[in-house]
């Protein structure tokens, strides 16, 4: 069934006229860690609401989690039945429309599904950010300086992780609680410093296609001893739509190709499964056309923002931080004032822009802001409106992408839960 309490909830968070105000406390994304600690262990501080659930919030002693990167509430409805790996929740399950947390980046979300902390808690918001440890901006997911291709350079400069990643992991509360946790990604990046601090006390099973990964699942889920909680992050619909758009029909392929092998591979191995398990499906955000040759460049709108900024330890001015859809800007105290008036004409009707601090107190990031996030978050941040993006001009980070995220649009925002008890008695 389609919940409608979860569509009233998400269709009143309204921001304005353009944009989304992201959920904490009810049918947020930020809810998903939560719901899984308390339906695998009886405790959490917090979870969706037990509408969002087959049966409420009861026990389960299998979870699984699939979290397709991109394939946010834009992408979900309208193939909901269509597909049968999708139209089987609505028939026999429970689908959630959610808002996604801010920004709607893949940093901010992959930190929280695996940590269980909203990006005020966990200091981990966008692709790019200030670290004032290293006073640079740098690329965390990467764990990389801002502007170079090459991961893991900070970790050849020496930088510990630990000092820049949360120790504090869902995977390690579940296994005090006696949970197994197996976290199934790309082989790319699952031994990663990002990985391998926020992944602590789950086992980590690299793989290289969708196919192998839900091979290495069924095996396991075949062969579990005790309650476990299993996670499989699939990231190519995102890689097709930052490259192609989220209209091509690269998209639409790559959409296809994955729901037709959940299909095919998973479903038969959880239907004879042998006994209830419960199978979630969400993403962490949606995408939105965009083009790059008509990105507006805010240093050259507003060159006197160049001298408002502060360098960092490289020499060069601390920017950008965020990307395209939701820039931060790091900016002198005594000019945030004028220069926010600025920076609001010469983008009205196509961005807006904020103080930073009135986002954090309004909980657009979540509750409890850690001293890490506050120090990394910056001063100002511009919001674009669907089909713009602001940027800031310099040769190390060329535009490109025809499809973009992070911004508070409903495109980028919104998303989902689908639940389904599969398996049986």
């Amino acid at each position: 069934m389609l919940n409608p309490e979860s569509i009233a909830a998400v269709e009143a968070a309204r921001f304005g006229e353009h944009f989304v105000r992201p959920i904490y406390d009810g049918y947020g994304f930020a809810a998903i860690p939560g719901t899984i600690e308390r339906v695998l262990t009886g405790t959490s501080a917090s979870a969706l609401p037990p509408a969002a659930i087959p049966g409420g919030l009861t026990h389960h002693e299998t979870v699984i989690l699939l979290l397709i990167d991109s394939f946010g509430w834009c992408f979900f409805a309208p193939r909901a039945e269509r597909y049968p790996f999708l139209r089987q929740f609505l028939e026999q399950g429970v689908v959630s429309q959610l808002t996604t947390l801010f920004p709607s980046t893949t940093a901010a979300h992959v930190t929280t599904i695996h940590t269980g902390l909203p990006p005020a808690a966990s200091g981990i918001f966008e692709w790019f950010l200030y670290e004032p440890a290293i006073d640079r901006i740098i690329a965390p997911l990467l764990f990389s300086y801002a502007g170079e291709h090459d991961r893991e350079t900070l970790a050849a400069a020496g930088v510990n992780p630990a000092k820049i990643f949360p120790a504090d992991t869902l995977y390690r509360r579940l296994a005090a609680a006696g949970v197994r946790s197996t976290v199934l990604q790309h082989s790319a990046y699952a031994n990663s410093s990002f990985s391998r601090i926020v992944c602590a006390g789950a086992e980590m099973v690299p793989y290289r296609t969708l196919a192998e990964a839900i091979t290495l699942l069924n095996q396991r889920l075949a062969t579990q001893q005790g309650p476990t909680y299993y996670m499989l992050y699939i990231d190519t619909i995102d890689t097709i739509c930052h490259n192609y758009g989220p209209e091509a029909p690269h998209v639409d392929a790559e959409i296809d190709t994955v729901l037709t092998t959940l299909d095919r591979l998973l479903q038969p191995a959880l239907a004879s499964l042998g006994r209830p398990g419960l199978l979630l499906l969400t993403a962490d955000h949606g995408h939105i056309a965009t083009d790059p040759r008509k990105a507006l460049l805010v240093n050259r709108l507003v060159p006197e923002l160049v001298q408002a900024t502060p360098s960092g330890a490289d020499g060069k001015p601390l920017a950008p931080g965020g990307s395209n859809r939701d820039l931060f800007l790091y900016v002198a105290a005594a000019q945030r004032t004028a220069l926010q008036a600025t920076l609001s004409a010469q983008l009205q009707g196509r961005a807006e822009v904020y103080p930073t601090a009135e986002l954090v107190a309004e909980g657009f990031f979540g509750p409890q802001p850690s001293p890490a996030f506050l120090a990394r978050v910056g001063d100002l941040v511009i919001l674009p409106y669907a089909g713009e993006t602001v940027w800031w001009e310099d040769p190390r980070f060329k535009q490109r992408f025809r499809g973009m995220h992070g911004g508070l649009t409903a495109a980028e925002a919104h998303t989902e839960l689908a639940a389904l008890v599969c398996g049986g008695a």
